[in-house]
């Protein structure tokens, strides 16, 4: 068992300013009670996943219905022989050498040619981790309690935060400790849930028992919700930008300072900022959409940029010049996010103007 803590302030040599406090700490290796498997042995049962993606096959491996803990290795069985939540009653691999009869010989050939394993041993001393993250100053929004439940698959078992701007926040989660709890309340699928309530923006939100980072027409309407007590937003309308195209398209090239060039297509527009009800109140800029038919890369080993935007001015439309400037800006903010990453690319792309 052993602990570190981290100053995020410091994180990557890039202090944040204006930020009291912000640190991680980690309880790792902690061993795990489980009183129950220890004193009457673990609760076998079968966990996976179906068919749910086109190409992925089902999956079934074991795990305690108790503790949550998995022998090692977990196994990889047939999933038509072994549902999802039955007990299981099978073999295990073990260490040991003993003498196996013609059918278990005839057994074992055969899952090796299915690809199929059978489950190792339970860990004679299962660990769990703990971790938090306390942030003092001011946060994003007013105020915000949550309380997760993690999947089968996820990295966090159960997690907690409360957020009070502009005092600060607490995060709390944990890894291992709380399967019992976490199999009980969201024991298949591989999405955490959450409970939540915040208020931020002048609205109150909330999610009860929501599925983490996902949103269904299928939803109940009581699963997610809000209340706006912004009244500019109900007597005006909300403040977005909508934009509406001016010119183009028309093609361009983006030279970059790195030798390669790209063709692209631009196509200027007006963009407005602003309330549907207070036109005296929006603001207008002009911007280029450029689209590349070949990603211009900028990190090594990531996938490039095929389309983005570029702010121009009054007096770049009035010249009938904005093409070429937005080229020209474009290839500029693509070179500052090479250098940024250390990227220098080896051949040139595309072709010659």
């Amino acid at each position: 068992m052993h602990w570190h803590s981290r100053d995020n302030r410091k994180d990557d040599g890039h202090p944040t300013p204006g930020l009291l406090v912000d640190r991680s700490v980690w309880l790792n290796d902690a061993p795990r009670l489980m009183l129950r498997c220890r004193l009457l042995g673990h609760k076998p049962v079968i966990d996976g996943y179906g068919r749910h993606k086109r190409g992925l096959a089902a999956r079934r491996w074991v795990t305690c219905d108790r503790c949550g803990v998995r022998p090692d290795p977990q196994g990889d069985l047939t999933p038509e022989e072994w549902p999802l939540g039955s007990r299981y009653d099978g073999l295990y691999e073990t260490p040991e050498r003993h003498v196996l009869t013609t059918e278990e010989v005839r057994a074992a050939m055969n899952r090796v040619r299915a690809g199929l394993r059978l489950p190792g041993p339970w860990p004679a001393k299962p660990t769990g981790s703990l971790g938090a993250q306390v942030l003092l100053d001011r946060t994003f929004g007013a105020f915000s309690i949550a309380f997760e439940v993690g999947c089968a698959g996820g990295d966090n078992t159960l997690a907690t935060h409360i957020r009070l701007n502009p005092l600060g926040a607490l995060y709390l989660h944990t890894e291992g400790f709380g399967t019992w709890l976490q199999r009980r309340l969201n024991p298949t699928g591989y999405t955490a849930r959450v409970i939540e309530v915040s208020v931020s923006e002048w609205a109150l939100r909330w999610k009860l028992w929501a599925r983490e980072h996902e949103w269904s027409r299928d939803d109940p309407w009581w699963m997610h919700g809000s209340v706006s007590f912004d009244l500019v937003e109900k007597l005006l309308g909300p403040k977005r930008y909508s934009s509406r195209p001016v010119e183009g398209p028309v093609m361009g090239w983006i030279l970059m300072p790195e030798g390669d060039r790209h063709q692209v297509q631009l196509t200027l527009k007006r963009v407005r900022l602003g309330r549907p009800r207070a036109e005296w109140a929006a603001k207008y800029h002009w911007a280029v959409e450029w689209e590349s038919a070949t990603p211009i890369v900028t990190r090594p080993g990531r996938g490039g940029t095929t389309a983005a935007s570029v702010p121009v001015p009054e007096e770049a439309v009035e010249a009938r010049c904005w093409d070429v400037l937005a080229c020209t800006l474009a290839a500029k903010q693509l070179s500052e996010r090479r250098t940024a990453y250390g990227y220098q690319p080896q051949t040139t792309d595309g072709g010659t103007p």
